[in-house]
């Protein structure tokens, strides 16, 4: 097998899992690594012995042996380092959300097609093990689709372990729906295409401190006539939540904790798990995704969503932040 040069731009928590994934992948390597936050470097430095830092974003990207460019920073410093990845001839491996002005996207996306390299956006989904056989399912006539629920919630945001990444309690960049619910906005994006319609929005935030992220959203879609309610909010003593439910005529599906399936029916009214997944699912996802780049670099089929995808997924979120009647 090829194994293909990978630079890390980012060394948050994203970008030091992708670290972790690559160790483990026998066909992608981590050849250079750089992040803007020189803590963050040294952190990173002393937690992967023999991590080859680079000097610059640039160094990082423009080295002989880079053939991908993992870009692992906060959405609004996406499209510069997509574009330098793309005027060296590098693939590109973005983190979602792709941007958060959908024009600009647009102008990104038209670039990045134009100039012919390879390029996908990390939407896990698309190696899941879970989400494959929910999708199987949900397609058999049998199961009957009748409606959707996706829903969040959260006891604070960020969460304990995204301290460090300031931006994400921001509106101008951060929030729970760019970080978390655009994964299930993905989800409906590939189980019915652009058959996916936002057919109405609300969403609030905090009075103080100004610019603050959300605290509380709600929408519907229609996917190709089945409807879709999308929901989360921060606060509460209660655990966490993160679940898609797929309601059929007899049973229902459980996505939970983005890589667990359950079955509910009468025979199973608490539910039991979806026979035939991982027993680590999420590391199986991480590496189906590896894998799946792999292919990609190597000009075969493969199952990861594309710049094209994810801004019609940026399209559905950044309208559901934005809804009609809301400005700034």
């Amino acid at each position: 097998m090829k194994r293909y040069g990978m630079a890390v731009i980012g060394l948050g928590v994203v970008g030091r899992r992708m670290l972790e994934q690559a160790a483990a992948s026998a066909g992608i390597q981590v050849v250079s690594a750089w992040d803007a936050a020189a803590p963050v470097r040294a952190a990173a430095a002393a937690d992967f012995p023999g991590l080859p830092l680079a000097a610059s974003a640039a160094d990082g990207i423009e080295r002989l042996d880079v053939d991908v460019v993992y870009v692992a920073v906060p959405p609004l410093a996406h499209a510069p380092l997509v574009r330098a990845a793309v005027a060296a001839g590098k693939a590109v491996f973005c983190e979602k959300p792709l941007g958060v002005d959908v024009a600009e996207s647009e102008a990104l996306v038209a670039e990045v097609e134009r100039s012919g390299v390879r390029q996908a956006v990390n939407f896990p989904f698309a190696s899941s093990a879970a989400v494959d056989a929910l999708a199987r399912t949900v397609a058999e006539p049998a199961f009957g689709l009748r409606g959707i629920e996706m829903r969040v919630r959260f006891h604070e945001w960020p969460r304990a372990w995204q301290a460090g990444a300031t931006w994400l309690s921001r509106a101008d960049q951060g929030g729970f729906t760019r970080e978390v619910l655009s994964h299930f906005v993905y989800l409906a994006h590939r189980l019915f295409g652009g058959e996916v319609a936002l057919q109405g929005a609300a969403v609030a935030h905090p009075p103080s401190p100004a610019g603050a992220a959300e605290t509380a959203v709600a929408a519907v879609l229609d996917c190709a006539g089945v409807p879709a309610t999308v929901s989360g909010t921060v606060g509460g003593a209660a655990p966490d939540r993160i679940e898609a439910r797929f309601v059929g005529a007899r049973a229902e599906l459980v996505l939970a904790d983005w890589y667990r399936l359950d079955v509910v029916d009468a025979s199973a009214p608490q539910g039991r798990s979806m026979p035939g997944l991982p027993e680590d699912p999420r590391t199986a996802a991480y590496q189906g995704q590896l894998a799946q780049l792999h292919a990609m670099l190597s000009g075969d089929p493969h199952t990861l969503p594309g710049f094209a995808d994810a801004l019609a997924v940026q399209r559905r979120i950044e309208a559901m932040l934005t809804p009609p009647g809301r400005h700034g």
